[in-house]
């Protein structure tokens, strides 16, 4: 699914679009738009990182807030389409729940500061724009959910809220990647967060370090 000013791109007149230019577009503005405010990004800046002149910049993004959004829109789209082609292929209730955690960590790994852009956006109901995002977010979360609601029925993992479930795992995956340091590997994060959401949500969780199956003396 386009988005609503990536429709009024492609209604626009005026020469075909160059092959790769717009994604280029995109991914140098996702850059500059994670280290500066929205306000103190320039065109210019844009144009330059990716290597084109302003007048084509233009032609594919009208405005600054157009090329903003786009890489809103576009970055969760992507995930999106991520998540359900890698959830389509069949696996245990912990093999799924894995393959979300791996899903998303690698779509970000280059890109971790984006997480700065979402959070921008999420606490503005009055705009359409924000509107708009937490429907597309909507999404990812009734993935994420379904999935969950699977492994609850397959009498794996312990009856509990499934949307409050799904949102405690993005939010763990989340904040590991937004603070996760240079040493950090991406099987080392994905294994955490699968082992610590688990153990909490599993059916029997795994022992503990240190457990025998009887209580511990004081």
């Amino acid at each position: 699914m386009s988005s609503p000013v990536a429709a009024t791109h492609n209604a626009r007149r005026g020469r075909p679009p160059i092959a790769g230019v717009r994604q280029d577009i995109l991914r140098a503005a996702e850059v500059i738009f994670t280290r500066r405010d929205f306000h103190e990004v320039l065109m210019e800046d844009v144009a330059q990182e990716c290597g084109v002149g302003k007048g084509t910049l233009y032609r594919y993004f009208p405005s600054k807030r157009d090329l903003y959004l786009d890489v809103m829109f576009e970055g969760i789209e992507s995930l999106r389409d991520d998540l359900r082609a890698a959830l389509a292929r069949p696996g245990a209730p912990v093999a799924k729940i894995e393959c979300i955690v791996r899903c998303i960590l690698s779509h970000f790994w280059n890109r971790r500061f984006f997480f700065a852009l979402i959070h921008r956006n999420e606490h503005k109901p009055e705009d359409p724009a924000a509107r708009e995002w937490l429907r597309r977010r909507a999404e990812i979360v009734d993935i994420v959910q379904h999935t969950l609601e699977q492994a609850v029925a397959a009498g794996r993992m312990r009856s509990m809220n499934p949307r409050i479930a799904a949102e405690m795992l993005l939010g763990m995956v989340r904040g590991v990647n937004r603070y996760r340091s240079r040493h950090d590997t991406l099987e080392d994060l994905v294994a955490a967060i699968v082992d610590v959401f688990w153990r909490g949500a599993a059916v029997e969780p795994a022992r503990m370090p240190g457990q025998n199956g009887r209580k511990r003396r004081r």
